[in-house]
């Protein structure tokens, strides 16, 4: 089991203890990160079933990421859904380079943003009352 296993790799781990730094990213005067966007592109080396309560892995993905999730909110960011590439261990090199165009798509896909995933439903629900009286 390599150390990084559950945990961000040596290079990011020193990039995030030199970058999101008290009194820089955070605490007083610690507001050059705010407002930024956080996006995680991920890799995994088992596949995406293993990833939840009783799977091999025990915990959903999204409950490995919650210290990232954590980090980029005491920076005041905006966390974004990551992107996550599952069973890279058995990839072939077709099935990675087919990954590109689905990751490219997801980064720049300005609903990533949860305000603007927002906005656009509440412009939908606005524009269509029978919608709005049926979720409200």
């Amino acid at each position: 089991m390599g150390e990084d296993q559950y945990s961000a790799p040596p290079v990011l781990k020193a990039w995030m203890d030199q970058v999101l730094s008290y009194g820089f990213a955070y605490g007083p005067g610690g507001d050059k990160l705010s407002g930024r966007e956080f996006l995680l592109l991920i890799s995994t080396g088992g596949p995406a079933d293993s990833y939840h309560a009783g799977g091999y892995n025990n915990f959903s993905m999204d409950e490995f990421l919650k210290p990232f999730q954590q980090t980029a909110l005491l920076a005041h960011m905006r966390y974004l859904r990551p992107f996550v590439f599952h069973d890279i261990a058995r990839a072939t090199g077709d099935e990675i380079e087919a990954s590109v165009l689905p990751m490219l798509q997801h980064v720049s896909d300005p609903e990533l943003d949860p305000a603007v995933k927002q906005a656009r439903l509440l412009r939908e629900l606005e524009a269509d009352p029978e919608k709005a009286a049926a979720v409200s």
